[in-house]
């Protein structure tokens, strides 16, 4: 399998992987920035990246005092994600009329708190609400350009809603019709499970989490293996905390990994975690879940007709794969308890993903048949703790005598 994941560079407006790394490389960015004397800050204004103190949003509202101030103050605190928040609102505020550019820009702009590993409700409903109002715009504008193409050619593209008094010009750098309907159809998609998810983060996140907190618990020991429950363990006040926040995380990174902008900082964020205790299993399962939420932004991608995106299946999938094996590893298939099931009965069902769309995964024969059967013995142990998962298990085993099936028939 490939382990290079490569986006369509046709489709530029929609490479949510792009935008992770970009916003990764402005929280580096902002970090350096933090670093330098207050003496060099004020006199390397001019160099500084406009993404690290906000300027590049302000720049659509330049008379506005309010977004200059915030500006200033966030040259002086790059990472004080209340006035980058604030900031974000009053541009967004000031006109429904910005440019692609600037909705991307305040896209990224709401998002970097996340990537800083500040997260509350707040925050994620901005960042959602400017994801939102970027690809709606790419959308409107690319069927602007697209008005004069034959009817034909737009027959599976709901038209409605077009402002076509749009009169700023903008330009999606997309040339290629089969480009623009997969931007279309993407964004289109992107935009309708919205809605569901704002309502989730607003009536399931019950918590925040601060970067103060992540590093907190990386500077101290290690978290207590019975965190998923049974078992004693080290009750000291560190354990303690490290458990809170791995719990926080938990329900922290359900409401990142839907919306393919943020997943890069729910992948970051399980990553702090394995490093702070590589002996429980789940900022593995947590990991796991982002890759498998990633795998299905790329089979919307190749619905929508991103034929490249088909070549990303395989190398996310395993990736999941990695993840999940790590996680059973530290989990018992002999004697296991309660606490282990997520472990157990998520990588079973990754393994009957794994074979549903086996020919998306390029397995061999032999290797899906023995990913199955990998999955067969996790639903048994699964079962021997909670019967309510036996429907997994006969599914894995129908999986089984599937593959059983074909391979006798191909020697006979």
């Amino acid at each position: 399998m490939a382990d290079k994941i490569k986006e369509n560079k046709d489709t530029p407006n929609i490479n949510h992987i792009a935008f992770q790394n970009q916003l990764r490389g402005i929280v580096d960015d902002i970090k350096a920035h933090q670093s330098n004397s207050p003496l060099k800050k004020m006199f390397g204004k001019k160099n500084v990246n406009p993404q690290v103190n906000g300027s590049s949003i302000a720049e659509a509202v330049p008379d506005n005092k309010e977004a200059a101030k915030l500006v200033s103050a966030l040259h002086k605190e790059p990472s004080n994600s209340v006035a980058r928040l604030q900031l974000v609102n009053t541009v967004m505020g000031a006109s429904s009329a910005h440019s692609l550019t600037t909705n991307k820009d305040m896209m990224l702009q709401a998002a970097i708190p996340i990537y800083l590993g500040d997260v509350t409700q707040t925050y994620l409903q901005v960042v959602v609400h400017a994801y939102k109002n970027y690809h709606e715009k790419l959308m409107n504008l690319h069927k602007q350009n697209m008005m004069s193409i034959r009817s034909s050619v737009l027959k599976n593209v709901n038209m409605s809603g077009i402002d076509v008094s749009d009169e700023d010009q903008d330009d999606t750098n997309i040339k290629n019709t089969e480009a623009m309907m997969t931007e279309i159809q993407v964004s289109e998609a992107l935009i309708e499970r919205t809605d569901e998810i704002l309502n989730n983060i607003k009536t399931k996140m019950s918590t925040s989490l601060s970067r103060e907190e992540i590093e907190d618990i990386s500077s101290t020991g290690k978290a207590a293996a019975s965190f998923f429950g049974g078992g004693g363990g080290d009750d000291s006040q560190n354990t303690q905390k490290q458990n809170m926040v791995i719990g926080k995380s938990v329900q922290v990174l359900s409401m990142l990994q839907p919306v393919p902008l943020l997943q890069g900082a729910g992948l970051d964020l399980s990553k702090t975690l394995q490093a702070v205790d590589n002996k429980i299993p789940y900022p593995l399962v947590m990991e796991g879940r982002v890759h498998q939420q990633v795998l299905k932004y790329f089979l919307l991608r190749i619905e929508s007709g991103d034929r490249t995106a088909r070549d990303n299946m395989a190398p996310t999938y395993n990736k999941a794969l990695v993840s999940f094996r790590k996680a059973m590893k530290l989990v018992s298939k002999t004697a296991p308890k309660k606490a282990d099931l997520p472990v157990l009965t998520e990588f079973a069902n990754l393994t009957f993903y794994g074979f549903i769309h086996r020919d998306l995964m390029r397995f061999t024969k032999d290797g899906v048949l023995g990913l199955v059967k990998l999955g067969k013995e996790a639903a048994d142990a699964a079962v021997t703790v909670d019967e309510s998962f036996a429907p997994l298990q006969k599914r894995i085993e129908k999986s089984l005598n599937q593959l059983d099936s074909a391979r006798q028939a191909q020697e006979a």
